[in-house]
């Protein structure tokens, strides 16, 4: 017999983050942890007590101390509804 195939797969993990600029179309992150270019990964954003939920792609990560990266990511999927209430924060910091 055979031995069976390794089992493999990924770990999904939360790494505090501090928000730095957002926009429509993306956010500006600073983080402890590298994440890798051209990866998906799931964001919650806390915005006045609301957190809302987007899919971004990480588009640009450089390290810019000893224990800190700047991360940037594209918005690749939200929820009508929080693209809705996105929009409206956005609006709202632009006054």
């Amino acid at each position: 017999m055979s031995e069976p195939a390794p089992v493999t797969g990924t770990a999904r993990a939360q790494v505090p983050a501090r928000l730095l600029d957002l926009s429509l179309g993306g956010a500006l992150l600073a983080l402890a942890t590298a994440l890798e270019v051209g990866a998906v990964h799931d964001f919650s954003l806390q915005l006045e007590g609301e957190v809302l939920w987007v899919q971004g792609e990480v588009r640009r990560c450089r390290q810019v101390r000893p224990e800190g990266f700047e991360v940037g990511i594209q918005f690749i999927g939200i929820h009508p509804h929080d693209e809705r209430r996105l929009r409206a924060y956005v609006d709202q910091q632009r006054q």
